[in-house]
């Protein structure tokens, strides 16, 4: 149970980093994109939201790494996301997943 602690600190961290380069990057992306207040369809701005609502996501859903259900979550949306948060967060719901489950 001890060891169990230091590798749920670093899924934490690494979903916490991941959650903020995901935010950072989905917020930057949307304030680049031309024309925001158009209301024709725009997969750019769909996809800048994407990452917003993944980076938000995952910014709760670190608190909860040491859920396996949570840690799910975070799997599936860090290998949804696919770009370097997007790993970030995969790793730590990986290792998240692997601390519950394995005994070291």
């Amino acid at each position: 149970m001890a060891s169990q602690i230091p590798l749920l600190t670093l899924a934490r961290l690494l979903v916490l980093i991941g959650g903020i380069v995901l935010l950072v990057s989905g917020i930057l992306e949307a304030m680049n994109v031309g024309g925001l207040m158009d209301l024709g369809t725009n997969f750019v701005r769909l996809g800048s939201l994407t990452g917003i609502v993944v980076g938000i996501l995952t910014l709760v859903g670190s608190r909860e790494v040491a859920n396996p259900a949570w840690s799910l979550i975070l799997l599936i949306l860090g290998l949804f996301v696919g770009s370097l948060g997007g790993i970030l967060v995969f790793i730590g719901g990986l290792i998240g997943l692997v601390s519950r489950y394995v005994k070291v």
